[in-house]
């Protein structure tokens, strides 16, 4: 072998660490502008976060959101001490601060503390931006505690404020068959599950199912759990279960595993931009634009990155006003979501978000900083072969060229539902740019409320070529249907409400 000099490969190896370092992360990019602190929560760097988060409290107008921060990341950690510490700096700034309350209060729940840490986080639930968080923690802590008529009152409350937050409810579900009314579990369970397709919910019912003598309804839910969440904790106790009580061949609720895909299914253009016009009637609401931005290798995968932006017409912002945009890393062949990033402007609501879809482990992380930039952390059991919503889009187009319709679980609002892909087996004439085009054509439906209210029954057309591009969809929503057409060459080029 030849020899190589020393220094020639120590400066490979600098040359590599600076590429790997220098190269884009999923956050990086002029829609959004992040601190050094924020940039490292989203892409879970903890430790380089904390730290760059109690430098950021040095200088800071309001010291206390990123003494919070650093407090948070130091309790994840297990840190119980410094997170108190800090959690206590940011409380002697403001009293009243709601995610340094919320903070504070778990802290004494894991100290023992249940009288302080009750009298913390109800002052949280009164001045969190989501007092349903402070609300679900506190009837979580209460009812670890085997008491069950306060954090059942507790938990109401927290799904009162929100109904679309779905972790109270299992643990609702659990109290009332505790407490013996298993009707009544059965019922909130069922209703959640319409919400969210959770692993602890659909257990909870199959448990209340079981409790309540129906072992046909139970079979169901104890199998779509173990089809679904193979990976969680409880599966082997579940699939054990199943075997005991006979169920040779597991319900999946029209679920199926994805086909083989390879590399002959990398067929995406790099480069692809296309503008669509959104319309309600006849009038124009908005644009939808989706890119096909690049090829990289991403967690050992050969990937996609995808982007899929949403402008609402600034003249109708009395309206309603979105300028969201969102960023997917998909693997190639799959077309499966390995991350997602969710710079959110609807509304009222200013959040920014990454998605890690570790289906390894069979985990959903949901890192995010809030409008006040303080940081949160959801995490879930990640149901098998689940995207994110917008992406569906994109994985459409996959299920069009294998010509096969599919049941689909799709991530909205950091909840699990269902979508229906029905490829037609035919084709329709539609005006695309003022030409007509012989379109393949898809239908479906969404078991949700998305984006703008799209909702329900859905149709979709893609060209017939290797490209299968989306040209022209309409939604239902909630008050009447959008269709979403490519835009023409005139608006593809001004894009005029992109922000």
């Amino acid at each position: 072998m030849k020899n190589i000099p020393i220094k020639k490969i120590l400066f490979l190896c600098l040359l590599i660490a600076l590429q790997t370092d220098l190269f884009p992360a999923i956050v990086d990019t002029p829609l959004a502008n992040f601190s050094r602190a924020q940039r490292a929560w989203l892409l879970n760097q903890r430790s380089e976060s904390a730290k760059l988060y109690l430098k950021e409290s040095d200088t800071s107008a309001r010291k206390q959101i990123p003494l919070t921060n650093a407090a948070t990341i130091q309790f994840l950690d297990s840190d119980i001490s410094a997170a108190d510490e800090l959690v206590g700096q940011a409380l002697q700034i403001d009293p009243k601060y709601g995610p340094a309350l919320l903070l504070k209060g778990q802290i004494e729940f894991q100290r023992g503390n249940i009288k302080a840490g009750t009298i913390y986080l109800r002052a949280a639930a009164k001045s969190h931006p989501q007092p349903e968080i402070p609300l679900y923690f506190l009837g979580r802590h209460l009812a670890k505690r085997n008491q069950l008529r306060d954090p059942l009152e507790v938990l109401k409350d927290a799904v009162s404020e929100n109904k679309q937050f779905t972790p109270p409810y299992p643990i609702i579900g659990e109290i009332l068959i505790r407490q013996g009314k298993i009707s009544d579990a059965v019922e909130v369970l069922t209703d959640a599950l319409k919400i969210s397709y959770d692993a602890e919910i659909l257990l909870a019912l199959a448990h209340a199912m079981e409790k309540s003598g129906n072992l046909t309804e139970a079979k169901k839910y104890f199998s779509l759990f173990s089809y679904l969440f193979p990976k969680h904790s409880e599966s082997i106790s579940v699939q054990r279960w199943l075997k005991n009580n006979g169920v040779v061949q597991p319900y999946s609720h029209q679920f199926a595993p994805v086909p083989q895909r390879n590399t002959s299914d990398r067929f995406f253009p790099i480069g692809e931009n296309t503008v669509y016009s959104v319309e309600w009637g006849p009038i124009r609401v908005g644009e939808l634009n989706t890119v096909i931005a690049e090829a990289l290798r991403f967690q050992n995968h050969d990937a996609y990155k995808v982007i899929f932006s949403l402008d609402s017409n600034p003249a109708l912002e009395f309206i309603a006003s979105l300028h969201s945009d969102y960023i997917t890393i998909i693997d190639q062949s799959t077309k499966q979501v390995l991350q997602h990033f969710l710079h959110i402007r609807e509304n009222n609501i200013v959040s920014d978000k990454v998605y890690d879809f570790d289906r390894v482990t069979g985990k959903f992380v949901c890192r995010s900083v809030e409008e006040d930039g303080h940081i949160q952390l959801l995490e879930k059991y990640l149901p098998e072969n689940t995207i994110d919503g917008t992406s569906i889009l994109f994985y459409s187009r996959q299920v069009v060229k294998e010509k096969h319709s599919e049941r689909v679980m799709t991530i909205i609002d950091e909840n699990f539902v269902i979508s229906d892909i029905n490829y037609e087996n035919r084709k329709e004439i539609v005006t695309v740019r003022d030409k007509q085009e012989n379109a393949l054509v898809i239908s479906g439906e969404n078991y949700y409320k998305g984006i703008v209210g799209f909702t329900g029954n859905f149709r979709g057309w893609f060209r017939d070529d290797r490209t299968f591009l989306p040209v022209r969809s309409d939604f239902e929503i909630w008050v009447g249907r959008i269709a979403v057409s490519m835009a023409t060459e005139e608006e593809q080029r001004q894009h005029k409400y992109a922000r």
